[in-house]
């Protein structure tokens, strides 16, 4: 059997005497980790912000409708689409919305849907006082008012 024998490094001072170290490699190369982990982290900070859907509608020309839904982050808007009937006669003159989907928060994403489903000039649009339904191949309703999606990162 062979005997094992453990290797110290000892560090020899100006004066002459001999100092064993005090941190093993392992253990200072743990706190280096440790350390870089803690300043890597420190330098993150997340964000939270308050998401709303703000739902409104208009007249427009006296008969017309003007119908805005908005997604908020902390009172900015970050989304929105518009549907207007510029005459009152209930089909949608025109709509302005996002180049590209999935900028709603969970559970409001149909409104991507809704916005390339209504087609100019065809989409029907109502409005009986508190409700907003857009009519084509889908219908969607939805009610005027400010809708907290709570807080996010």
């Amino acid at each position: 059997m062979r005997a094992m024998y453990v290797r110290e490094t000892i560090a020899v001072r100006p004066d002459g005497r001999g100092r064993r170290r005090v941190l093993p490699r392992l253990a200072r190369l743990a706190l280096c980790f440790a350390l870089v982990a803690v300043l890597a982290v420190a330098g993150c900070e997340s964000k939270t912000y308050a998401r709303t859907i703000r739902i409104t509608s208009e007249p427009v020309n006296v008969t017309g409708l003007f119908a805005r839904v908005e997604y908020l982050r902390d009172g900015e808007v970050v989304n929105s689409v518009h549907l207007i009937d510029g005459n009152g006669d209930g089909v949608i003159d025109g709509k302005s919305g996002p180049n590209e989907d999935g900028n709603w928060p969970e559970g409001w994403q149909w409104f991507d849907s809704m916005y390339r489903d209504a087609a100019v000039g065809q989409t029907i649009i109502a409005f009986d006082g508190q409700k907003v339904t857009v009519t084509d191949a889908n219908t969607y309703e939805f009610m005027v008012g400010e809708y907290e999606c709570g807080v996010a990162r």
